[in-house]
């Protein structure tokens, strides 16, 4: 009963954040990061396991608070549909998390993440779809761009070798109002 009660409770705080991320009033509280440290910091903390690689640190403007959310949906989402090793790349503002599981469904490839679809046949215990869509929506938040694709993994059958979701960080992260500094060119 309390797994269920608890359940139930993070499905509605999940929603919640949903309808605020929608209705486009969200603002990022924006901190100079090392990207790099910060990423393999979270990362670490969240999931010993998954391998973090920094190729080439960054010092971004972003909300933390926010990166960490998006960093812990797509690495919740690697662990529970895709299959280990998860990997965690940082290269300058941009951050892929890989998994080499089956990858992502086409319809999500296609569309993007849609709230209550998971792409998974089996429903029972797989969620409820939110994972993703709150990450795109927090990375929206920050004027970040998140994708996904699938990879091939060479000799293996189709759809085996895994699923890359990449986070590119702007240059300029949003104004606290939530618009982007507009920049002066000399002359």
């Amino acid at each position: 009963m309390r797994d269920r009660a608890q359940a139930m409770r993070t499905l509605v705080e999940d929603v919640l954040e949903v309808a605020r991320l929608d209705s486009a009033s969200e603002r990022a509280e924006l901190q100079e990061i090392a990207l790099g440290e910060f990423v393999e910091r979270r990362v670490k903390a969240l999931d010993p396991e998954v391998v973090v690689r920094i190729v080439h640190e960054s010092w971004v403007n972003t909300d933390p608070r926010r990166l960490e959310r998006v960093l812990g949906n797509l690495l919740a989402n690697a662990a529970k549909h895709g299959k280990p090793p998860v990997e965690v790349t940082v290269e300058g503002r941009v951050v892929r998390v890989r998994d080499h599981g089956p990858g992502f469904p086409e319809a999500l490839l296609k569309e993007g993440p849609s709230r209550f679809r998971t792409g998974s046949s089996d429903r029972a215990g797989q969620g409820h779809g939110l994972g993703l869509t709150i990450a795109a929506g927090q990375a929206r938040v920050l004027g970040a761009r998140l994708t996904f694709r699938n990879v091939a993994a060479e000799g293996a059958p189709e759809g085996v070798g895994g699923a890359i979701a990449v986070l590119w960080l702007p240059d300029h992260a949003p104004t606290n109002t939530g618009s982007f500094p507009i920049l002066r060119l000399p002359g």
